[in-house]
């Protein structure tokens, strides 16, 4: 069996994963699936091994790419009120355009570039904080 026509099979089974929708049914998938890998010869089993590891890779990549996305979304619906170079300097110690061009995804020597976890982390803390001191700057002038 070639590459190909297993990939195409194991395409069909993570098809028929996504459709389920009880515990009972994933339970049964798993036995079909065990089933499905036993039914190959050692050297299909090695191909069906490196295709699902792809997959997960190539599924880990998309997951990124949907959060980066709607990471986007939401920070357009501030982008214009707040200093992104105050908030590149101060939380990051970076450049306005390094911040940028994570905010947008941009490619940087046919790399794109995202946030790491602790940049996200990081600017979550940013963003927090800024709303914090808006908030309490409204409150003094509330009270003036």
């Amino acid at each position: 069996m070639d590459r190909e026509k297993l990939k195409l099979e194991l395409e069909q089974m993570k098809t028929k994963f996504m459709k389920l929708n009880s515990d009972e049914a994933r339970q049964a998938y798993r036995e079909e699936m065990k089933k499905f890998v036993y039914s190959h010869d050692e050297e299909e089993q090695k191909v069906l091994s490196e295709l699902f590891i792809e997959g997960a890779d190539e599924a880990c990549k998309q997951a990124e790419k949907t959060y980066d996305d709607i990471l986007r979304k939401y920070l357009n619906n501030i982008y214009e009120a707040v200093s992104w170079s105050y908030i590149a300097r101060h939380y990051f110690g970076k450049s306005r355009s390094w911040l940028c061009q994570r905010v947008n995804g941009l490619q940087i020597h046919d790399k794109t570039v995202r946030f790491t976890n602790e940049e996200k982390k990081i600017l979550l803390t940013a963003l927090r904080d800024l709303s914090e001191r808006i908030k309490n700057t409204a409150q003094v002038i509330e009270h003036l």
